[in-house]
């Protein structure tokens, strides 16, 4: 192996190395996520959600029935319905992307949502 193989080598590694440490790092994760309040399939709030964030609650009354979330420290709770089953208050708090919680009775929706797309979010056939 002579002195110019190995400069090619070396530089092959580097660029090989550079490639990995680049599509391998996770997406960023900052004050892109945010709640989408959804009441009978229309959005009707988009609420912030961060790490720090103030307790804040939001009461949504329509003819179906009321419910009430509670916003703290980049979570989010249902801590009020007047529905029947009440299975929607039991539900854990939600703060990752694609996780919801559900009032099928009043036809209510929460879901934690982000304005960035992870490589996840990519169809299939493009990986």
């Amino acid at each position: 192996m002579v002195k110019g193989d190995k400069i090619v080598l070396f530089i092959i590694i580097l660029v090989s190395l550079g490639l990995f440490f680049v599509t391998t790092r996770p997406p960023k994760e900052g004050t892109s996520k945010y709640i989408s309040v959804q009441i009978a399939g229309k959005e009707v709030d988009k609420i912030p959600l961060k790490e720090g964030q103030e307790k804040k609650s939001y009461d949504y009354k329509t003819r179906l029935g009321k419910n009430t979330l509670l916003v703290e420290n980049g979570k989010c709770t249902m801590v009020h319905a007047d529905c029947k089953d009440q299975i929607c208050i039991h539900m854990a708090p939600v703060s990752q992307v694609g996780e919801t919680i559900i009032c099928l009775p009043h036809k209510f929706l929460v879901e934690v949502k982000s304005d960035q797309r992870s490589p996840e979010d990519m169809d299939i056939l493009l990986r």
